[in-house]
């Protein structure tokens, strides 16, 4: 089967990226910022996270076909007698913190399909199963199922969001926080947007073509803001109390068939970001060894298994914690890699406003300041 993608399936596998990132914790941290101080800062969470991964796709576009994150950077950065001891630095560095990502998502579910009444070890490996199977048949089937879960967690979430129409019990939180608590809310929402590693999937699925590729980073990213809102809108006016994982209280404030489709949203959410990130993940260690492509696919996969199999709960946690620092630091490079690219290639992607050198230092600090806002605990 072919790679070609939709643009739809293209959009969906950044959503899918992203939708497992966070996104339920927003709630509770809008509670502690401010309804309509919360709104403001999310758009603009949106705004700078669109610019960055128009950024990231445009550098994609401008190397050879099939290039990858650590590629990429190979190509605009990494050059000179140090290229290849910083490119081999980084795609060690890279594999090691997404094999700890994956496992936290196949611990995650797992805990999912054990509620439900699996056995714990049955649980594990029957989310591997399921997330890997889809991966080892490549981008194409990835895409589709990708767009079906993306179509059911929408469904999901509308059924939820009318069921929550009967259950207004709650006052808009209007107070605005302190500024740590504003900070801590941008934070989390930027790191609710991260989807760089599904950017050369979607440009690659989508032959190149710049509409396309615009239009599915758009739908892709707005998909996730759609979701933010729904989702925070009606957990904050129907939940019982408002929790630090927003589908516990919002689905207890509605009834027990919510808290079943919260767990089914939970699981879907889980499997999407693990597609998204496995697949990257095999295509990068493809890319760097040029081992064969189910080779590299075992490699990328597999290891998540085991690593929760053998219990390393504490270290997984802060091998997620690993994770937002790599983006953070992808973040921190795709400015100068930009830089390059626009020198090197003339325009491919953003109109010239977005892509001129003040707005790209205004991307980069809000960066900077979602890692400070990463940090604060509230």
């Amino acid at each position: 089967m072919g790679k070609k993608l939709t643009t739809w399936q293209a959009a969906c596998i950044i959503t899918g990226y992203g939708v497992g990132s966070g996104i339920m914790t927003l709630p509770y941290l809008i509670t502690r910022a401010g309804t309509v101080s919360a709104l403001a800062i999310l758009l603009l969470a949106f705004f700078f996270s669109y610019c960055m991964h128009m950024m990231l796709a445009e550098l994609t576009m401008g190397v050879g076909k099939g290039t990858q994150i650590v590629g990429i950077f190979q190509h605009y950065l990494f050059r000179g007698r140090f290229g290849k001891a910083l490119t081999m630095g980084m795609f060690v560095l890279v594999t090691l913190v997404l094999v700890f990502n994956l496992a936290a998502y196949v611990a995650g579910g797992a805990e999912i399909l054990a509620s439900a009444g699996l056995p714990p070890l049955a649980a594990k490996v029957v989310f591997y199963a399921i997330a890997a199977a889809v991966v080892f048949f490549g981008l194409k089937v990835l895409g589709i199922s990708e767009a079906i879960s993306i179509d059911i967690i929408i469904g999901i979430i509308v059924i939820l969001a009318a069921g929550s129409m009967f259950h207004l019990d709650n006052a808009i939180y209007y107070a605005v926080g302190s500024f740590s608590e504003l900070l801590a809310f941008f934070g989390m929402a930027m790191m609710s947007f991260i989807a760089f590693f599904s950017i050369p999937q979607a440009v690659e699925g989508l032959d190149r073509d710049p509409v396309k590729v615009r239009n599915a980073v758009l739908i892709g990213l707005g998909l996730n803001l759609m979701f933010i809102i729904v989702i925070a809108v009606c957990s904050l006016a129907s939940s019982t109390h408002v929790t630090q994982l927003a589908m516990i209280g919002w689905s207890e404030g509605i009834g027990l068939w919510a808290q079943i489709l919260g767990s089914v949203f939970t699981l879907l959410a889980m499997l999407t970001t693990y597609w998204s990130i496995s697949l990257a993940l095999s295509d990068i260690i493809e890319e760097q060894t040029k081992w064969n492509r189910r080779i590299c696919w075992l490699i990328a996969t597999l290891p998540s298994l085991v690593l929760v199999l053998l219990n390393l709960g504490s270290f997984l946690e802060l091998m997620r914690t690993a994770g937002g620092l790599i983006a953070l630091g992808i973040a921190f490079m795709v400015p100068a890699a930009y830089r390059r690219c626009r020198r090197e290639n003339g325009q491919l992607l953003l109109p010239k406003a977005l892509g001129s050198t003040p707005l790209q230092i205004v991307v980069f600090l809000a960066f900077i300041l979602m890692a400070v806002g990463s940090m604060i605990s509230i």
